[in-house]
C-alpha cells in the first residue's frame, strides 16, 4: 500500500512539473496597442479583382467604424470593441448580442491584419 501511494505521488509530481515547464516555454501573446487602430484604413484587394469597389474604414475612439464605398456618399455604421483575448469584435448595431470575432495578427502604424476564425486573413493599410 505504501509503495502504491509513493508511486502515485511521484507520478503526480512528474505530471505537475511537465505542465509547469510546458507553460513556461509557451510565449505570451504580445500586447496590442489598441489606440493604433484609430484612423482610416483601406483593405488590400487582390490584384486579380478589378471590379471591386474601393472601401474605406474609419475607426473612432468611441467604438464606431464608418465604412464607405468608393466615391459614393453612402456610409455604413458598424461597432467594434476589444475582448480579453485581444480580439476585435464587430457588431452591426450597438445592441447586438452576437458579434464576429477577428484575431488581430498585426497592428502597426501603417498596417492592420485581422483574421476570422474560419477564413483567410484580411490586410488593411493606413489611408493617406
Amino acid at each position: 500500500m505504501n509503495k502504491l501511494f509513493i508511486g502515485l505521488l511521484i507520478v503526480a509530481a512528474g505530471a505537475r512539473a511537465y505542465f509547469l515547464l510546458r507553460k513556461k516555454n509557451k510565449p505570451d501573446k504580445p500586447a496590442i496597442n489598441k489606440e493604433m487602430i484609430i484612423g482610416k484604413w483601406t483593405p488590400v484587394q487582390p490584384a486579380t479583382d478589378s471590379t471591386s469597389v474601393k472601401q474605406l474604414y474609419e475607426f473612432t475612439k468611441d467604438g464606431i467604424v464608418l465604412r464607405s464605398y468608393g466615391d459614393t456618399t453612402k456610409t455604413d455604421t458598424l461597432f467594434y470593441e476589444w475582448n480579453k483575448n485581444q480580439e476585435l469584435l464587430w457588431k452591426e448595431n450597438s445592441r447586438q448580442s452576437g458579434s464576429r470575432n477577428f484575431a488581430v495578427t498585426k497592428l502597426t502604424e501603417d498596417s492592420l491584419q485581422i483574421q476570422p476564425k474560419d477564413s483567410l486573413p484580411i490586410l488593411f493599410t493606413r489611408a493617406k
